[in-house]
């Protein structure tokens, strides 16, 4: 009793000391609630999902609350009849068609017992399948001698399509289906093993690898460097990085962390990657070194060394200010939701002129975006002055007004995404391979990583087929001219194969 009238006399005396652990308590409790309801929504062991809900008059609370609910009449709700949808008609023309004839004996008429003669005929259509199958080219190399000369022997080369790989028996079309099916297909070397081996000759995973390395030596690393001028040519540019674990790593027996920093071109439709043993910011200054313009990232401090003044802007994405507050949602519904349909309000209103020209669309916004993100600013600094400093809430509001002058800039200009949600989808690819093959097994593989994913990435952006466009590269490259490498990338392969 003692202890509690002593305690009791030192806050009456201190009376901020009892206000800072109200605070901290009412701190905890929120952070509390926010872990209890991610965990209720499936973050942590589920599905999760980003969709805006309607703010609900019963949040779940921490302690029991008794409510006593007047009775419901259910009424019954009117179930729409069953439509059935139309049946699409598939295209097949673009498959290749063969005839396949049944001869029959020619039927007798049952009256006359006559031979019967044919009036026609119809066509039933089989979609098929025939399993890919290794098999041997033998190319014919002769040699020819002057019958006058003893020394006098020639042998013509042969063409640069044969045997792409100096001293290796890998021909251009199993090579580039060694890449798509691991890069596009995620089909990891050792699955791709067994399957040669079902089809008569297992090709070893280390000669697999080889061929890859190699092929990224000869050709690959000379479109790629070509591939990434034409990409910092560009004046706005979209930047995100993901992580790729590589088995050289310091301590023995786990893996290093390395990362594929991405980088988009929503202009051109372009994606590039570029590993770094890390992810601090002196990498993403040496990646950007050469670029000029407007870079689109998050909020992640190794950015900011690339920020000049006289050479790159960084402007915000509102993805992932929006994440920020649907994390505090359930615990600050009302709050929450305003900033959420604030922001939902901008997107919707980008929806509607998806098909404007950048002029165009920036005239818009200065017309109806700008007044609501007016709105949002006036209302985040009026609710950072009555929000608890450590609370969940408060740090979704700090992370916004931080960068605020970033989030201007992207009204500035029509090109400008709201997010950068394109090159965090041109990330899914690696986040699904790297499931199926776990690791890189070197530095260096995780860089040859990069430049095939930089490549298969942009020839999927361009709906250019990834093994018909490296298989011409296999085939041709060898002796195409230095100074045209340009047409060979993807984005560029179908204007020059039709010219």
């Amino acid at each position: 009793m003692t202890n509690n009238s002593s305690l009791y006399e030192k806050l009456k005396e201190n009376p901020d000391a009892l206000i800072g652990i109200l605070n901290e308590k009412d701190r905890h409790i929120q952070i509390l609630e926010t872990h209890l309801m991610n965990l209720k929504r499936g973050v942590l062991f589920g599905s999760k999902s980003e969709r805006l809900t309607d703010i609900s008059e019963s949040q779940l609370p921490l302690l029991p609350v008794e409510k006593v609910e007047a009775p419901v009449t259910k009424a019954v709700a009117p179930v729409k009849a069953h439509t059935r949808a139309a049946r699409v008609k598939r295209d097949l023309s673009k498959l290749p068609h063969f005839r396949v004839d049944h001869p029959i004996p020619t039927p007798q008429c049952t009256c006359c017992g006559k031979d019967m003669g044919k009036i026609g005929e119809d066509i039933v259509r089989e979609l098929e399948s025939q399993p890919a199958r290794l098999f041997v080219n033998e190319h014919v190399h002769p040699r020819f001698a002057c019958s006058a000369c003893k020394d006098a022997v020639v042998q013509p080369p042969l063409p640069c399509s044969v045997k792409p790989l100096s001293r290796c028996i890998v021909g251009p079309g199993l090579l580039s289906q060694i890449h798509v099916s691991k890069y596009v297909d995620h089909l990891p070397l050792h699955r791709q093993e067994q399957v040669s081996a079902r089809q008569g000759f297992e090709i070893p995973r280390r000669n697999m690898c080889d061929w890859i390395k190699l092929a990224r030596a000869t050709y690959l690393q000379r479109l790629w460097n070509t591939h990434k001028q034409e990409m910092f040519n560009e004046s706005y540019l979209q930047g995100d990085e993901t992580t790729l674990k590589v088995q050289d790593g310091a301590t023995k027996g786990e893996c290093h962390r390395g990362y594929l920093w991405g980088t988009y071109a929503p202009e051109k439709k372009l994606v590039l990657f570029e590993y770094a043993e890390s992810r601090a910011g002196v990498v993403a200054k040496d990646i950007y070194k050469d670029f000029k313009g407007t870079l689109q990232t998050d909020a992640y401090a190794g950015y900011n060394p690339i920020v000049l003044p006289d050479k790159v802007v960084r402007i915000a994405c509102l993805a992932h200010v929006r994440r920020k507050f649907i994390e505090c949602e359930k615990i600050c519904s009302k709050e929450a939701t305003a900033v959420l349909q604030m922001i939902g309000e901008l997107s919707r209103l980008e929806n509607k002129w998806k098909a404007l020209d950048p002029p165009e669309r920036l005239k818009q916004r200065e017309e109806l975006s700008k007044p609501v993100l007016l709105k949002l600013e006036t209302y985040l600094r009026a609710l950072r002055e009555r929000t608890l400093p450590r609370a969940p809430l408060m740090e979704a509001i700090n992370y916004t007004l931080n960068q605020w002058k970033a989030i201007e800039g992207i009204f500035s200009d029509g090109r400008y995404h709201l997010d950068n949600n394109p090159i965090e989808r041109e990330m899914k690819p690696i986040a699904i391979g790297r499931k199926n093959y776990l690791f890189a097994g070197s530095h260096d593989g995780a860089q040859t990583a990069a430049i095939i994913y930089s490549l298969l990435g942009t020839a999927r952006l361009h709906k250019v087929n990834p093994y018909e466009w490296l298989k011409h590269v296999f085939e041709v490259m060898r002796d195409y001219p230095a100074n045209r490498i340009h047409e060979l990338l993807p984005q560029n392969w179908g204007k020059s194969s039709s010219t």
